[in-house]
């Protein structure tokens, strides 16, 4: 699982920084499917990075409310920061 979620907080990373040269590179290095395959692929990693997170936080937080919190942190436009 580590090595799953350090892939994850790569691309992630390269995601957010909108650095799509350093995405597209890393995808196809590390995810040799097709495209329906790489959504489930990425799911799966958000799934198991939110399960982690979730531990960290505590009792009062689960894979559900990161998720969330994801969800809503994707709809806001980019900061400038």
């Amino acid at each position: 699982m580590g090595e799953e979620l350090a892939k994850g907080f790569a691309l992630s990373t390269a995601w957010v920084d909108g650095d799509m040269e350093s995405w597209a590179e890393l995808a196809a290095m590390w995810i040799n499917e097709d495209a329906l395959d790489l959504v489930g692929e990425l799911s799966h990693i958000i799934g198991q990075m939110a399960s982690a997170l979730a531990l960290i936080e505590g009792p009062d937080c689960s894979p559900e409310i990161i998720l969330q919190q994801l969800a809503l942190e994707a709809e806001r436009p980019p900061s400038d920061g």
